[in-house]
């Protein structure tokens, strides 16, 4: 059976959420209670939860943040069942194309994925950034500004956001959005810092050039000695941040792909 997640359901999603095998920090029940209820799905069978799967819908697409099966039910199908349950869920809200991130050598998972018809599009890294390191990076120069509702349209079409993603940040709790603009005032440069991770998803920059200067731009939001942040289809940053003392912690493959029938 597949149903909606209630709130009685945070202490065994905090426990699958740690099968994921991340940096990230299990999500607070006030997290569960106010972002990820509405969009999680869980499969149960005869009383025992088997697995779930958490998404969000943009104004154009879907993404799935997670989808964790049980140890002890994988191979039986859960997956498949969850996913579709997903994709049925975001149809019904007008969505036609999903999205995930997924580990590069999560082999079983990449077979699920590729079986409903999803692709590559980019591959992605998860890099630990020391904040001692940020001195030593590039520093071109740029305006570092908090970011307004009417300014997210220009913002996603400038670094290939997805439409609506800028707007759905903003509703989640602590989060701290900046944008970086040139002289003639066109984005280029902008993430979403989150200090309870702590951590910045999305991170984008026209050009490695500006990485110190985003970089610097978060760290007045700074709760630690490091930050982690996903550098998607970004090779030269990547390169540049490891170079500069950073490390990478994972690998990731992003698929995209349209609902399944």
């Amino acid at each position: 059976m597949i149903r909606g997640a209630t709130r009685a359901d945070y202490g065994t999603f905090a426990t699958l959420f740690r099968e994921l095998g991340t940096d990230d920090a299990t999500p607070t029940i006030d997290r569960w209670t106010s972002d990820l209820v509405r969009e999680t799905l869980i499969s149960e069978r005869d009383g025992k939860v088997l697995g779930y799967v958490s998404f969000y819908t943009l104004s154009e697409a879907g993404h799935v943040r997670n989808l964790v099966v049980a140890p002890e039910a994988r191979n039986d199908g859960v997956g498949d069942e969850l996913m579709r349950a997903a994709a049925n869920a975001m149809r019904a809200r007008g969505i036609g194309e999903w999205h995930l991130n997924v580990k590069r050598d999560n082999e079983p998972a990449i077979r699920l994925y590729e079986n409903l018809g999803m692709h590559v599009e980019h591959r992605s890294t998860v890099l630990r950034v020391p904040w001692q390191c940020v001195g030593a990076l590039p520093h071109e120069p740029a305006t570092a500004l908090p970011v307004a509702p009417e300014e997210d349209d220009d913002i996603e079409r400038a670094l290939g956001l997805l439409a609506g993603r800028i707007a759905m940040l903003r509703m989640r709790t602590g989060r701290a959005l900046v944008q970086l603009r040139d002289e003639r005032c066109a984005p280029i440069g902008f993430a979403s810092f989150d200090p309870a991770l702590p951590g910045a998803m999305p991170f984008r920059i026209v050009r490695s050039g500006l990485a110190g200067t985003l970089l610097d731009a978060l760290r007045p939001y700074a709760t630690g000695d490091h930050l982690q942040i996903v550098v998607d289809d970004d090779t030269a940053l990547a390169e540049l941040l490891l170079s500069g003392g950073a490390e990478a912690r994972l690998q990731l493959l992003h698929y995209r792909g349209a609902l399944p029938d």
